[in-house]
């Protein structure tokens, strides 16, 4: 049975101030009284933030360029970006309690004032009398719209019409031409949203090893499974300090006179999380698979 028992956990000081976490190896008495047999190891959380862009192309959008001097999207994509990771402790008895919570909630954030991100109004904005004209002579009309929200702005701003328009009502006047000329900007530039959310990985550190990927990513996938060569890989960097080792030498050799037990001494160890040379987040925990096991006397 395998059992990283929090309740069974003793800490040891050192010369130099630190503070090591222990446990006892083999057969041992539980906080109930029972029995288990007991063989410390950590398991690592990781836990990765990633932000989603999703722009849907705007029906007028390869006009942009000609009437606002600006290239919009041509085409709908999704973007992802790897804003950040934590890395923390599970306890495998305990569940999730030691440094380690629940995922936050994802967040959607809605860059757009016509309409869902999802699709235009079948009837778009520009769209004033019921003869036919042309998707170029429609994008014309929008750009000609746009210019004339922002000229009566001005005028409205500038005091221009301040004998029939003041105080709470030029607020509400501004207020509803900028909603307006946000709603005919997006058949040009597209609707925007972005979604932040989180994904957690558990990681079990081998002693042999150092380095371990944790995932891999792609700018059009997101997160991907840590077998998927397509992606770059997430990297769990371990970089035991050596303090279990200096402070209980392996070769500690038993006293015939006292009554002792085998104890695991987790090492501290400096973790960080990498993507390529970027490194998303770090942290300093107790790794029983980097440390020792050492004899000590039974009281």
């Amino acid at each position: 049975m395998m059992l990283a028992a929090a309740a069974l956990t003793v800490f040891a000081g050192t010369a130099y101030g630190q503070v090591l976490e222990m446990m006892p190896v083999g057969d041992a008495t539980m906080p109930d009284g029972s029995r288990a047999y007991v063989l410390p190891q950590t398991t690592v959380a990781v836990d990765l933030t990633v932000s989603k862009e999703r722009v849907v192309t705007g029906p007028y959008a390869r006009f942009a360029q000609k009437y606002f001097g600006v290239i919009a999207p041509l085409a709908d994509k999704e973007t992802y970006t790897l804003l950040s990771a934590s890395v923390g402790l599970c306890d495998a008895a305990a569940g999730y309690g030691r440094s380690i919570g629940a995922l936050p909630a994802p967040r959607t954030e809605v860059y757009s004032n016509n309409g869902s991100a999802e699709e235009f109004p079948r009837v778009l904005p520009d769209r004033r009398s019921a003869s036919g004209s042309s998707l170029e002579d429609a994008a014309k009309e929008a750009a000609r719209t746009i210019f004339d929200l922002r000229n009566r702005r001005a005028e409205l701003v500038t005091g221009d019409y301040a004998e029939t328009v003041y105080g709470a009502g030029l607020a509400t006047a501004v207020e509803r031409m900028d909603r307006m000329e946000e709603e005919y900007l997006e058949l040009f530039f597209g609707k925007r949203t972005v979604t932040t959310y989180t994904v957690r990985y558990f990681v079990v550190p081998r002693a042999d090893a150092e380095t371990f990927v944790v995932c891999r990513f792609r700018e059009d996938r997101g997160v991907l499974p840590a077998d998927d060569l397509s992606g770059e890989p997430v990297v769990l960097e371990c970089r035991p300090q050596g303090m279990a080792v200096s402070v209980y030498p392996p070769q500690r050799k038993r006293s015939p006179r006292t009554s002792e037990a085998e104890y695991a001494v987790a090492d501290i160890v400096d973790c960080r999380v990498m993507l390529n040379k970027t490194e998303l987040g770090s942290a300093v925990l107790p790794i029983y698979q980097y440390g020792v096991r050492t004899i000590l006397e039974v009281r």
